[in-house]
């Protein structure tokens, strides 16, 4: 999920505790404070949640729900492992990156 900087540290405070209590996903990681050269813009952040396997489309519905539940209803983009570790980012020019995006 893209958040504004400003709103980072909450927003992530509320993703830790619903992965660590089993309410998301498997993990969850955010992006630091350091700059990102791959970011498109230096006044948004990374929040990704991992589901175990992208093929679990119920498990991948269930952890949307959730993060809806918790007020995030623009559309989420679903990236794949396979896809970053093929180097595919928006800033390089990639399209359709995301496997699902509801």
């Amino acid at each position: 999920m893209f958040i504004p900087t400003i709103r980072i540290d909450a927003a992530w405070e509320v993703i830790d505790l619903e992965t660590r209590e089993g309410r998301l996903g498997v993990a969850a990681k955010v992006a630091t404070a350091m700059p990102n050269p791959m970011a498109t813009s230096q006044k948004i952040k990374l929040i990704c949640v991992y589901t175990y396997n992208f093929e679990d489309l119920d498990d991948v519905r269930r952890v949307r729900l959730r993060l809806r539940e918790l007020g995030y209803t623009r559309k989420i983009p679903y990236k794949t492992d396979a896809a970053t570790d093929e180097g595919k980012y928006a800033k390089s020019g990639d399209k359709k990156i995301s496997l699902f995006y509801e």
